[in-house]
């Protein structure tokens, strides 16, 4: 007999077909976990679906160029012996391989409070404000190439839009930690979601991207420490917890509640890892063989880093093989005949696809 589950909408009645023999292991697991499988999205995620939206793209675009210059010229009469916020921005990407504005943010925040650099505090604060707002205006410039038809195509072909295409069900949810409009990719890729997902640092909504407008943001860029001994006096605003739109989840419960987390595109750096540090504690020194951990990064050069990243926080990635049926797979590698990683794929949109009730 094949299994075939029904849910009421308030989760409280619960009808199962199945094996007799099945039916208590069934139960036992629906009532350890509230989901299925939880998705977390990074910037590789809205990479893969083709979208430029990395911060070096972001700073190497027009956009942030038209930017710049004009506040250059706008400060042209002012002397300054060290750089401003703007100006620190703008130089680290010709250094930086991995260019990401919110470590730049921390590196600048921490210079600030060393005494290395002396600007104006609330210069800075406007040219942060305007970082924003111009963030904003490149990412919904994304959206309105007059081609969207075959922007969904290329969404859809994508191994993250081949993901997004299984992962509709009540007992599957989706964080994104990216500001794109994820409900707007969703509806390019699927016609049918069953509910919103969590945007843990805003997004641009899609308001913004048909009305454009641009000055109510709704993104929440910045840095995040609890250490403020770090910080330089004033400079607290950076801080994402302090964003007036900053809200709470349950990202960290419902990490717990979820049988198989997926990592897509999220390098767990330290700035985002207070988030999932509960339930990398759970999976480093609790042996449970229903857990699952898939990580889906781009090449075996973000495979280093994500784990070096994990190491960076106190994560034994030892432990974690050794504790929790943990799989990673390479993008790079997927549509490739008799790689590992074109298999694991394969076998996760068929366990994903196999639970929707």
């Amino acid at each position: 007999m094949e299994k075939e589950f029904y849910y009421s909408k308030d989760g409280t009645k619960i009808m199962i077909v199945a094996p007799i023999g099945e039916m208590e292991s069934i139960i036992d697991r629906m009532n350890r976990f509230k989901y299925d499988h939880m998705l977390v999205i990074g910037n590789g995620f809205d990479l893969n679906l083709g979208l430029p939206t990395s911060y070096r793209n972001f700073v190497e675009s027009l956009i942030f160029k038209k930017m710049y210059v004009k506040r250059i010229q706008e400060k042209r009469n002012q002397i300054k012996a060290t750089p401003s916020l703007i100006d620190y921005l703008y130089g680290k990407k010709f250094y930086e391989r991995w260019y990401d504005i919110e470590q730049a943010l921390l590196e600048y925040v921490l210079r600030r409070a060393d005494g290395s650099f002396v600007n104006n505090v609330e210069e800075d604060k406007r040219e942060y404000e305007l970082v924003c707002q111009t963030l904003v205006k490149y990412l919904v410039s994304l959206f309105k190439t007059g081609d969207d038809l075959k922007q969904s195509k290329e969404m859809a072909r994508s191994s993250a839009g081949k993901l997004l295409k299984v992962f509709s069900s009540e007992r599957n949810i989706i964080y994104s930690f990216n500001y794109t409009p994820i409900r707007l990719i969703i509806n390019a890729v699927i016609s049918h979601y069953s509910s919103d997902p969590v945007r843990v640092h805003g997004e641009i909504e899609e308001e913004t991207i048909f009305k454009g407008n641009i000055k109510d943001n709704g993104i929440i860029l910045g840095i995040e420490t609890n250490d403020l001994n770090e910080i330089a006096p004033n400079y607290t605003f950076l801080l994402k917890s302090n964003n007036p739109i900053y809200k709470s989840t349950c990202i960290a419960s419902d990490l717990l509640k979820t049988e198989h987390v997926i990592f897509f595109g999220h390098s767990l750096n330290e700035m985002d890892f207070g988030y999932f540090k509960e339930y990398f504690g759970v999976l480093t020194s609790n042996t449970d063989k229903n857990r699952k951990l898939t990580i889906i990064t781009k090449n075996k050069d973000s495979r280093v880093t994500l784990l070096d990243n994990l190491r960076k926080s106190k994560i034994s990635v030892r432990d974690l093989f050794a504790h929790t049926n943990v799989k990673i797979i390479l993008t790079d590698d997927i549509g490739k005949k008799k790689t590992d990683s074109n298999n694991l794929f394969k076998e996760l949109l068929k366990e994903i696809e196999a639970t929707k009730y």
